[in-house]
């Protein structure tokens, strides 16, 4: 298997067990805070996984074009993420009550901790190397 496939498969599979989180957390949220909940929750899962799926094919990007920036790049996107994170939850809590603010909050680092971790888990499983340098075979 070629190391884009391996990459491929672990967006994937990273995206699968995150949005499995989310579906789990949204249902307990619509539950326990009602409709309100639900679109906070809502909001948030949507929020983690385009921010996260993004950030982990930017790095994967940069790595292949780039590899000596693998490193400044991932603090980069680290970065962003966390920002962007932080902003949608900014603006919500400007513009909605503060159910819909807690559980968006709460489902962003729900979505993000599965991530992290199922993504820490195939990346080790599928042996994909942090950085690959031109020539290293030789």
């Amino acid at each position: 298997m070629t190391t884009a496939t391996s990459k491929t498969m672990v967006l994937r599979g990273s995206a699968a067990v995150s949005g499995a989180a989310a579906l789990v957390a949204l249902v307990v949220a619509f539950f326990v805070a009602g409709s309100t909940g639900l679109i906070g929750a809502l909001i948030g899962s949507i929020a983690a996984l385009v921010v996260l799926g993004t950030g982990t094919w930017a790095m994967f990007w940069i790595a292949a074009k780039w590899p000596v920036l693998s490193l400044p790049g991932s603090f980069g996107v680290f970065t962003l993420q966390g920002l962007l994170l932080f902003a949608v939850l900014l603006v919500l809590s400007t513009q909605a009550e503060s159910v819909v603010v807690r559980t968006a909050a709460l489902l962003i680092v729900v979505v993000t901790i599965a991530w992290t971790t199922s993504f820490a888990f195939l990346v080790r499983r599928e042996r994909i190397p942090l950085f690959d340098l031109p020539g290293a075979d030789a």
